[in-house]
């Protein structure tokens, strides 16, 4: 139980730095982020929670789209 928690620990540790750096982009680097990313990224993969992060941050920035 104890590793689990240690990888659950380390896996929000990189979700936070990784959500921060998608922060500090501008607009064109989160959509080239987006350009190289595959187009259907395969379900529960790094790929997939990283395009689905940048989305996120992009819907944030451009609420009045939704």
């Amino acid at each position: 139980m104890k590793i689990v928690a240690e990888l659950l620990s380390r896996l929000d540790e990189t979700m936070r730095a990784v959500k921060g750096r998608l922060a500090e982009m501008d607009g064109e680097q989160l959509d080239a982020l987006l350009t190289l990313l595959a187009p259907k990224p395969s379900i529960g993969s790094a790929e997939m929670v990283l395009t689905i992060l940048a989305l996120r941050e992009i819907e944030a920035r451009n609420p009045e789209k939704r």
